[in-house]
């Protein structure tokens, strides 16, 4: 009987943590830590975490894992990227960031470097009439960094500087691709290899990219068979003994494109496709502690890769670590000088993120902090990668969650990411989905025409097609789930932030035979004020118009036919419109302006405004956006709302 007692026991505290509400704080709470790197010496870890509105830095020892230094910046200030520029010094890249949907393109970013101890604290370059990009740490330097500099008053593009890491004094590097640089790439010892050339055009799609590579001895363009009259090249990286270049391209491909991981070896000039997948971009890579390129990442499905190096030591270190840490996403953050030790990272849909420091001699790993630690993978749900067909027959990619243990007729909140163009949806931890399915809601993310990740072709099918055929891809995406069974039609509210926010509110109006309710948060909702510039800050980017005119529009009858302002006597369903007061992105007047017509239509709406961002940053805001989002769903389409047809 006792044995039964105990047995009963721990089942009821199983069934506890799989069941028990979990608060919305810790959905939505700052993360521990962001990223974690590994000292040269392999004796101490920098990581960043969130405080508040900042992001921070912090140095811990880790023979005892207690934090030696910290450093903090400011309200709004972001510690982005961080690098041990030797055992001694870090470098911090440091940005102003309001709100949490934020793009981090085009941010001004200032670097900074510290002793690891908290002392000699340093600003070495102000981003304001220059910008930079860290190309090498140059560890044979230890006092010195490679950085690409851009002027703003300058034509020359991009060009490269060592940087001393104790005064920010600069030394120009004469040997330079020519032309206006946009890209610079060194190989593994900080020699200047690769560099991308811009040629601007006219118009969006008159611009042009060069690949040149430093070949015995001299710059030269690489001649690529191109089949497409603008193909994108990224350089991406270098073998251990910088005889092969790698970059990503998609010169070889007319039509259909997706990214392909080219070499070009430096000897015989041989130029090889080394790989590329069925229908996705190329999303990430895994390198070595000597720079050798260990695998890639792809965007599709879960946690897909593909080895490049598959005899490298740390290619089978890394082979071991993804077994053992099966349909999770594996990436080693950084290594010691002796490639004995290696830190990485492991997440999927249910872990929000676990930093690991695994030791090659001992062949032990260490756990060393959890983002979310409140958080157990237990309690969460399964993100399921799906396929669909829009109407016209393009391809679809998109995730679906779904609540534990159920499977059809629920009540579905079609989620519409932001950008619009270049970004998507991917799969991993979300905290939104993961949210709604805790409370017994279906959540549906679909990458639309226009998005990220599945090839130019595919991105470029989204031009001027904003409020068009990308908002018909995401009601394709609903009726596909409701004829699947997943979906209660009755039951279907549509929400989104940014872009996505104006497609929840265009929805409603262009098809409102499908939704009961929508969620516009931070949205753009007034076109001909976007496009004459709203103030802000991606209005006063120096291309704005140049992409506006060649992905929106430029017709302002165009504009206004696909302006939630201008068509708020057609929604007939219940709002809710969430902005931040302090939003630079999407200013505040688009909300205003929508509210001020929805008041003279006599619309019903509920607001939410917070002294906050582009996506609320501070934690006790985002729990009550959640709250009341939560409350204004299960009005409209939660277990009260069955029985309502639409």
């Amino acid at each position: 009987m006792r044995y039964l007692k105990i047995l009963l026991s721990l089942l009821l505290l199983q069934a506890s943590l799989v069941y028990a509400t979990i608060p919305t704080q810790h959905f939505f709470e700052h993360a521990k830590v962001r990223n974690m790197k590994l000292s040269p010496d392999g004796k101490q870890v920098a990581f960043n975490y969130e405080e508040g509105s900042e992001v921070r830095l912090a140095v811990m020892q880790l023979k005892d894992l207690k934090v030696k230094s910290s450093f903090t910046f400011g309200e709004n200030k972001h510690v982005l990227n961080f690098h041990w520029a030797n055992n001694n010094r870090v470098l911090m890249e440091v940005a102003e960031v309001t709100g949490n949907l934020i793009s981090m393109r085009g941010t001004a970013v200032d670097l900074y470097a510290a002793n690891a101890d908290g002392t000699k604290r340093h600003l070495l370059f102000k981003n304001e009439m220059s910008a930079y990009t860290i190309l090498h740490l140059l560890p044979e330097q230890p006092d010195r960094i490679l950085i690409g500099k851009y002027h703003w008053a300058e034509k020359s593009g991009m060009r490269a500087f060592t940087l001393d890491i104790n005064r920010g004094t600069e030394l120009y590097l004469d040997d330079q691709p020519p032309g206006v640089v946009t890209s610079l790439m060194a190989d593994n010892s900080g020699t200047l290899r690769m560099g991308i050339e811009f040629i601007e055009g006219k118009e969006f799609d008159d611009n042009k990219t060069i690949l040149h590579i430093k070949q015995d001895g001299q710059w030269q363009k690489l001649a690529l068979p191109n089949q497409r009259a603008n193909p994108k090249v990224t350089p991406w990286g270098f073998t251990a003994d910088n005889k092969t270049a790698y970059f990503l391209s998609n010169f070889d491909m007319a039509t259909g494109d997706r990214d392909g991981l080219f070499a070009y070896n430096f000897e015989d000039k041989s130029l090889n496709l080394v790989a590329r997948h069925d229908y996705s971009d190329i999303d990430g890579r895994s390198r070595g502690h000597d720079g050798e390129l260990l695998a890639i990442d792809y965007m599709a499905g879960k946690a897909e890769f593909e080895f490049i190096n598959t005899s490298h030591p740390d290619t089978l270190l890394l082979a071991g670590l993804k077994q053992a840490f099966a349909e999770q996403l594996v990436t080693i953050s950084s290594f010691d000088e002796k490639g004995q030790l290696a830190l990485f990272r492991v997440s999927s849909d249910r872990n929000p993120g676990e930093f690991y420091l695994y030791d090659l001699v001992k062949k032990q790993a260490r756990y060393l902090a959890s983002v979310k630690p409140n958080l157990k993978a237990e309690q969460l749900v399964p993100m399921q990668p799906v396929t669909l067909a829009a109407r016209d027959g393009l391809a679809l990619h998109g995730y679906l969650t779904l609540p534990a243990g159920k499977t059809s007729q629920l009540p579905l909140i079609i989620n519409v990411h932001g950008g619009p163009f270049g970004v998507y949806d991917n799969w991993g931890f979300n905290a939104e989905a993961q949210f709604f399915a805790h409370h017994g809601y279906a959540s549906l993310q679909v990458n639309f025409r226009g998005s990220g990740g599945y090839g130019d072709d595919f991105e470029r099918a989204g031009r001027l097609q904003w409020g068009r055929a990308m908002q018909d891809d995401v009601a394709d995406a609903v009726k596909w789930a409701v004829a699947q069974g997943i979906a209660d039609p009755n039951r279907i509210c549509i929400y989104g932030g940014s872009y996505g926010g104006y497609a929840a509110i265009w929805g409603v109006i262009k098809d409102p035979e499908l939704y009961r309710c929508a969620v516009g948060y931070v949205g753009v909702y007034d076109m001909p004020l976007f496009f004459k510039g709203d103030g802000s800050d991606a209005s006063r980017s120096r291309n704005i118009g140049q992409f506006i005119r060649s992905h929106v529009g430029a017709d302002q009858e165009s504009l206004q036919a696909i302006s939630p302002v201008h068509h708020v006597d057609k929604i007939q369903v219940p709002l809710f419109i969430v902005h931040g007061s302090k939003d630079v992105r999407v200013p505040i007047i688009h909300a205003n302006n929508l509210r001020k017509a929805l008041d003279q239509a006599g619309k019903d709406y509920q607001w939410l405004v917070k002294e906050d961002g582009h996506g609320f940053y501070q934690v006790a805001h985002r729990v009550e956006l959640y709250d009341k989002m939560l409350q204004f769903f299960n009005q409209h389409i939660g277990a009260a709302a069955k029985a309502k047809p639409n």
